[in-house]
């Protein structure tokens, strides 16, 4: 949890009182764009940008599954306010369709940066039923691939949150980690949108 500590000395009934207030700080982002990483830019949503992503963690968010759905959001939210921040907003899914547009990312720093915005929902404490995990590597045919992960709390599970397959601001895909280490298909349960589109 990123914290300020701001001590306040006050006078009351005549004696000293020191009071410790925590403040929370809003986290930041070093945003990863033109494959590998090899430019990077320091940025920051504005307040109502913070606003909208934590109306995504309402109290109608009552289960494991519906977290999921909740982060998916975000995370492509996220995605779009840096996208127009950085002017990677015209980003396309996959290495190749958009590999002469300026500003486009590969996994390396799709999954960097999905890993940060997963911290932030963190260090802000939205997330109830899942924590951050370490970035995950596959090697499949000796083509390599990375991405951001989850892991469920109560049963400890991990999940890829693959952003690098969608356009800028599209909801990532979530697939438990051993199916995305052996590339198998992403699941309609945790993608809905999928069955809906066929």
């Amino acid at each position: 949890m990123r914290l300020f500590v701001l001590r306040i000395a006050l006078l009351l009934s005549g004696s000293s009182l020191l009071l410790s207030i925590s403040v929370q700080a809003e986290p930041y982002f070093v945003q990863c764009y033109d494959f590998g990483c090899k430019t990077t830019r320091e940025l920051r949503f504005e307040p109502r940008q913070w606003e909208q992503i934590r109306a995504i963690f309402t109290d109608a968010i009552v289960d494991i599954d519906a977290e999921k759905q909740a982060i998916r959001r975000a995370v492509a939210m996220m995605e779009g306010f840096s996208g127009e921040l950085t002017g990677t907003h015209y980003d396309k899914g996959g290495n190749y369709p958009g590999s002469d547009i300026p500003g486009q990312m590969d996994c390396i720093d799709e999954s960097t940066n999905t890993y940060q915005y997963l911290s932030a929902l963190q260090d802000l404490d939205l997330l109830k039923w899942h924590r951050v995990s370490l970035k995950q590597r596959r090697i499949v045919w000796f083509v390599t691939h990375w991405t951001a992960t989850i892991r469920e709390i109560e049963s400890n599970q991990r999940f890829a949150v693959d952003s690098w397959y969608r356009d800028n601001g599209e909801l990532p895909y979530i697939q438990p980690i051993d199916d995305w280490l052996s590339k198998r298909d992403f699941p309609d349960d945790f993608n809905p949108e999928l069955a809906a589109n066929r």
